[in-house]
């Protein structure tokens, strides 16, 4: 049997994902002999433990929002109670006993917390800790992090949005919204989500946050 090197290379421009898979030594005869089932479920396993060690995981989106200006934008998306309405898989979202932030319905200022919970409560609950680390109604800026994310899914969770000013010269006060969601996968299930929360991102910023916050 020779043995061979195989690298692939896969990249997403949808996704803004680029990952390298390297397996060696793989025996060339057996590439070509039909796949047995237990052929198939090694196959499985291995995937599943090489989408298990992918680092970090990003998803970009984007949208124009003609007539809003940057500061309503801003105190639209920096007030928890907005959050589902425009995000489909947002049940709602909570206080944190102990931390001075209580009223979701305001903007959140660096340092707050608040709890997101997902899923189909109370049959299965599921929460992200969100503390806000920047807030910049000035700049556009506004992040949210949370360091142990979705429990057993994903960790070192971020929600970055960067607000600018409209560059059309015929739009009037408008502005865009630039978003990215990035995340470390615990679990393969964090990676094999990637096409859904992608859907996701994008009809929670390019379709409701319009109907929203206009």
């Amino acid at each position: 049997f020779r043995a061979e090197r195989f690298r692939r290379r896969h990249t997403s421009a949808a996704l803004g994902i680029r990952s390298t898979i390297e397996i060696a030594s793989v025996p060339t005869r057996a590439m070509s002999t039909p796949t047995l089932p237990h052929q198939t479920l090694f196959n499985a396993l291995l995937l599943c433990m090489l989408l298990s060690h992918v680092n970090s995981l990003q998803l970009s989106t984007s949208t124009r929002l003609p007539g809003v200006s940057t500061f309503k934008a801003h105190a639209f998306l920096s007030t928890p109670s907005n959050w589902p309405k425009i995000v489909a898989s947002s049940f709602s979202v909570q206080p944190v006993r102990g931390n001075s932030y209580s009223q979701t319905d305001e903007s959140m200022v660096v340092g707050d917390v608040v709890d997101e919970i997902f899923g189909l409560p109370p049959l299965l609950p599921l929460s992200v800790r969100w503390t806000c680390e920047r807030s910049n109604s000035n700049t556009g800026e506004l992040v949210f992090y949370s360091t142990d994310g979705l429990a057993n899914v994903a960790k070192d969770c971020s929600m970055i949005f960067a607000i600018r000013e409209e560059e059309r010269k015929e739009s009037k006060d408008g502005c865009v919204v630039d978003f990215t969601m990035q995340y470390e996968p615990v679990s393969p299930l964090a990676t094999l989500a990637m096409p859904i929360l992608e859907v996701d991102n994008n009809v929670a910023i390019r379709v409701l946050l319009r109907i929203w916050c206009t």
